[in-house]
């Protein structure tokens, strides 16, 4: 199904198929539980709780009561505790070697960097690479943050890696993006600037296209197979924003001002907010008709 048979708003609001996650679930089966600010779910903390008593009887009761293994309750429940106070995970780099690149920066001649570096530090290894996924997908960054070498080389180059039906949310970059399709068939969309049309394209295999600089543009996966694209910025800090997370990371005030038919999730733009998927590691389940057609189940953000 052409994304373009969605209203493009869907893409920001809770309604739009990609957005059925556990988050919207559980909100619409504990409506009645609105988080405090910045805290958990009572819903969530109250389903810890019943996890940690049950491992605990259970413990009990054909474990026979051996000490060891009844610390296994305890330590599941503090384990849940804890992973609902952690902040969301966002694929952001971080720099593996803070070292390394100021000893780069520093040096006077490309042979002076060339003596700091190994041979095996002139390569870059992407399924090494903390993001690299298929489950739905993820975008492996080669930078200044992940790979010392590019630190005084203007230049990223990032493997995109969409499973079935996934897609790249509506994003920004600071850098020009050049995109090349090494599998599969990936529609992508794109927005220059105010007032410019919607540019759509189809890559397969051997083709590119171009994203300037500070473009809003996304990518969908419409097939059942996975499918890889490179894509090459002109900065080795080229940065991303997406525009949904963004968007309600403004006042509430300010969001429904500009998108006043908003329907809020349980009548609130914290929730709102949550419902829409995590970041995770770039990429993010699509549209059900592609999932349904595919066999998938379920709206997971891996």
């Amino acid at each position: 199904m052409s994304v373009l048979l969605l209203d493009p708003i869907s893409w920001f609001c809770s309604t739009a198929p990609g957005l059925r996650d556990w988050s919207k679930a559980s909100q619409r089966i504990l409506s009645f539980l609105e988080p405090s600010e910045g805290l958990p779910k009572p819903g969530l903390i109250f389903a810890t709780i019943i996890t940690t008593v049950a491992t605990f009887n259970v413990s009990y009761i054909f474990l026979r009561r051996r000490p060891p293994m009844m610390l296994l309750s305890s330590f599941i429940g503090v384990a849940s505790t804890a992973m609902l106070f952690l902040p969301p995970a966002f694929a952001v780099d971080k720099t593996v070697d803070p070292q390394l690149v100021a000893k780069l920066k520093t040096m006077a001649t490309m042979k002076d960097r060339l003596d700091l570096l190994s041979d095996n530090q002139l390569l870059y290894n992407f399924t090494a690479n903390p993001m690299y996924s298929w489950k739905p997908g993820s975008v492996a960054n080669a930078n200044a943050a992940t790979w010392p070498v590019l630190s005084t080389v203007r230049m990223t180059v990032a493997q995109l890696n969409l499973g079935p039906c996934a897609m790249l949310a509506p994003h920004i970059h600071r850098a020009t993006n050049l995109v090349v399709a090494v599998s599969g068939t990936t529609n992508t969309y794109m927005v220059q600037e105010n007032g410019a049309r919607l540019v759509e394209q189809v890559l397969t295999p051997g083709m590119m296209t171009i994203f300037p600089r500070a473009s809003v543009h996304s990518m969908y996966n419409t097939g059942c197979d996975n499918n890889q694209l490179y894509s090459f910025l002109d900065d080795n800090d080229p940065g991303t924003v997406n525009l949904a997370q963004s968007f309600f990371m403004m006042p509430q005030e300010i969001g429904m001002q500009v998108m006043p038919f908003i329907n809020l999730t349980n009548g609130s733009w914290n929730s709102t907010a949550q419902s829409i998927p995590a970041i995770g590691t770039g990429s993010q389940d699509g549209f059900d008709a592609c999932r349904r057609k595919c066999g998938l189940t379920g709206g997971n953000q891996y």
